[in-house]
């Protein structure tokens, strides 16, 4: 390829990634939550900025609540715990007058934000992620040694990944797939490897990575730029060479957050001793490659990060949020079920019942002659929700090869697992292949049983790996054209009685009037 076609390869690709990005921020700044967070933090900020602003001005921005004032104070005399004050800021004059409008301005404004992470689904991890990013935080502020750093150092360590929050927030499906997608290159959590194919995959997907998306939703914000520069994270390639300046701030608020991630991921189990023994070695170990560049003195080292997160648990009580033991940190916390007990009477007809409502759903989809990619996606959905199921996956008929192929998925690691359902039908050369090629609807209760396991493909025992599963083939005149599938972890959790599996069938006619009206 000559130069000149180089350049205007990587023009193009430059152009498509910058659609990429605009088409992104278009879709965030329209949602509501956001624009309304934006409209304070702006606000915030120009009351910060203001010669003839009223400590008591600023506070009601935040709410006119005292337990919520309560929650800032104490935020404040965290963040700022080794400074001026001591811990003893008491009221919203005196933190404004120690600590000046501004940086009392962006303390509010991370309190705005934590209020709102509660809502919705995906609320209890991102309250466990903001939590890692407080003892960050506090971490970068008592061990930051230069004056010239103060300012910035604590709120931009809490915010070097805001955009984790945001797309927890308003991306939560899309992030998810791309943490599934880690899982399933089995890249282990808080590790350099995972952390660089993360960035790549949102920037392939986004035309941003994370990082970029957090810097972005700051200037937004009318953030300011020395904070902004400390919210790039910095690498360690050369672990003799001393940091200087902005590298420096820019490499304690990355060494913080990584210290956070191993401090939040330690085992809960032994005596207190025991795990304060076992933090103490991992913090050594953690912080290695950063002790000459960050000038820290890994003797010292272990016993301030314990007083530093002596200091964050008392305000994640106050804050309200309880740290859970951590697995991948990926999983969102799992709701409790309101569902009948399996087997019950109470249970057959609460299923009915929503299954029914699902069928009529779909029926009223293929009425407006909505997509068949629509339909499908919401079989899905209303099947994994009344049965419970833990992930729920569309195949169809490959025009080329014949073959099944997965095309979607929802639940655990769904959207990933799907690309390695390939089924043969003709002939079949596994269970999936023989159900569908007899149009037998099939409840597979173990999987593990070694007679049913010989039948299952190599890719199912090595990645899909589950317990029992449910198969509702997709079979007009004679020919398959694809399958619905359904599982559940364990063997025997998945439960269908007659009058479910009539149901079932009747969703599985609404997906094939969608495919059948597309081909058409």
């Amino acid at each position: 390829m000559s130069p000149l076609h180089a350049a205007q390869d990587e023009d193009q690709e430059e152009a498509q990634r910058r659609q990429r990005r605009q088409r992104l921020m278009q879709r965030i700044e329209a949602q509501p939550d956001f624009a309304t967070i934006k409209a304070s933090m702006l606000e915030i900020q120009r009351v910060a900025r203001s010669d003839r602003s009223h400590a008591r001005e600023l506070a009601g921005l935040i709410h006119d609540d005292p337990a919520v004032q309560g929650k800032l104070l104490r935020l404040i005399n965290a963040a700022f715990y080794k400074s001026a004050g001591a811990g003893q800021i008491t009221s919203m004059q005196k933190a404004v007058t120690l600590m000046g409008f501004h940086s009392v301005g962006l303390l509010a404004g991370s309190l705005m934000l934590f209020e709102r992470l509660d809502r919705g689904a995906n609320g209890p991890r991102l309250k466990q992620e903001f939590a890692r990013a407080q003892l960050s935080a506090l971490l970068a502020q008592d061990l930051c040694p230069a004056n010239e750093h103060s300012e910035h150092v604590y709120m931009a360590t809490l915010f070097q990944r805001l955009g984790d929050m945001v797309a927890g927030l308003h991306l939560a499906e899309e992030i998810q797939v791309i943490d599934d997608t880690l899982d399933d290159r089995e890249l282990a959590p808080h590790t350099r490897e995972r952390d660089e194919a993360r960035e790549q995959l949102t920037r392939a997907q986004w035309g941003m990575s994370l990082e970029e998306l957090g810097i972005e939703v700051a200037r937004l914000w009318g953030w300011p730029q020395p904070l902004i520069v400390g919210m790039r994270s910095l690498g360690i390639d050369d672990p003799i060479r001393e940091l200087r300046g902005v590298e420096y701030m820019r490499g304690l608020c990355t060494a913080a957050n990584r210290l956070a991630d191993v401090l939040m991921h330690t085992p809960l189990s032994g005596s207190a001793e025991e795990r304060a023994e076992a933090r103490k070695a991992l913090v050594r170990r953690c912080a290695a490659d950063w002790a000459v560049p960050l000038a820290l003195n890994l003797d010292t080292l272990p016993e301030r990060v314990e007083a530093a997160r002596a200091a964050w648990e008392d305000l994640m009580k106050t804050l309200g949020v309880t740290p859970g033991s951590q697995g991948s940190g990926n999983a969102p916390d799992a709701a409790p079920s309101n569902k009948p007990k399996p087997g019950t009477q109470q249970y057959r007809q609460a299923l009915a019942l929503e299954l029914a409502d699902a069928v009529d759903h779909l029926t009223r989809m293929n009425r407006r002659s909505a997509p068949a990619a629509e339909v499908s996606d919401s079989a899905l959905r209303l099947m994994s929700q009344a049965l419970g199921l833990q992930r729920a996956i569309l195949c169809l008929r490959d025009a080329e090869t014949g073959r099944l192929k997965g095309r979607s998925g929802i639940g655990d690691k769904g959207a990933v697992l799907a690309a390695y359902f390939d089924i043969a039908v003709q002939p079949p050369a596994d269970l999936f292949g023989l159900l569908c090629c007899k149009n037998a609807d099939t409840l597979i209760s173990d999987a593990t049983e070694p007679l049913m396991a010989q039948r299952l493909p190599e890719w199912f025992h090595r990645r899909v790996k589950a317990g029992s599963f449910l198969v509702l083939p997709l079979g007009e005149g004679g020919q398959v054209l694809g399958m619905l599938y359904g599982d559940q972890r364990e063997p025997h959790q998945l439960h269908v009685h007659e009058r479910a599996l009539t149901l079932l069938r009747n969703l599985r006619g609404q997906v094939l009037q969608a495919i059948a009206r597309e081909h058409r």
